[in-house]
């Protein structure tokens, strides 16, 4: 199935009536540890990648983030896009004996030793033979499925990530049955975390 491009993604929290310097710094604060939280301890790794290359019938890969998800049983980073269920891996056996790092549509299951999408077969979205397990090669060529597979340069580019803070305030003028006008203001705070390519 054809899944969108990667897009932003915005948190929006309302804000005390009256902000404070003090209560804005605190919004902001929950806000990054929310960000944070979204992945476990990076250890020195990349926390995000953004994929370039894919064929054709594999387009909407390009341009996706993938952010850092945890680690499976061999210690091996495993990312997931943001907007799609694609994931990418290390699997140190897919039932051929071979170490690969694999782009998915299945989950890897971080408790299993090999096979970790447990279908049996290493029949993924791309493949790559590795026995390198800090991260997926940001650069090489991929067996990849494109109306049967070949091989694809595939990049890898590490990303990073901006907050942006906008605060809106929105007056709303009222008029009684007297003629009477009043004007309140409504303030709203929304923040933003992007994924952008380093």
């Amino acid at each position: 199935p054809k899944h969108p491009q990667a897009e932003p993604f915005a948190v929006f929290l309302p804000p005390p009536a009256a902000p404070s310097a003090r209560s804005m710094a605190r919004l902001i604060a929950a806000v990054a540890a929310t960000a944070a939280s979204m992945v476990s301890a990076t250890d020195g790794d990349t926390w995000m990648y953004t994929l370039s290359g894919a064929c054709d019938a594999q387009g909407d890969l390009n341009g996706m983030p993938f952010v850092k998800q945890g680690k499976t049983l061999s210690g091996a980073p495993y990312y997931k896009a943001l907007s799609a269920e694609r994931y990418v891996y290390h699997d140190p056996d897919c039932e051929d004996g071979m170490p690969r790092w694999v782009i998915d549509v299945s989950r890897p299951d971080v408790n299993k030793t090999h096979d970790l999408d447990g279908d049996g077969i290493c029949d993924d979205i791309g493949l790559m033979t590795s026995q390198y397990t800090f991260h997926p090669p940001t650069a090489g060529e991929w067996s990849m499925l494109c109306d049967g597979y070949k091989m694809q340069f595939l990049l890898f580019v590490e990303g990073t990530t901006t907050m942006t803070v906008t605060t809106t305030n929105t007056p709303t003028t009222t008029t009684s049955r007297n003629g009477t006008q009043s004007t309140t203001t409504t303030k709203s705070t929304s923040l933003m975390l992007s994924g952008t390519c380093a």
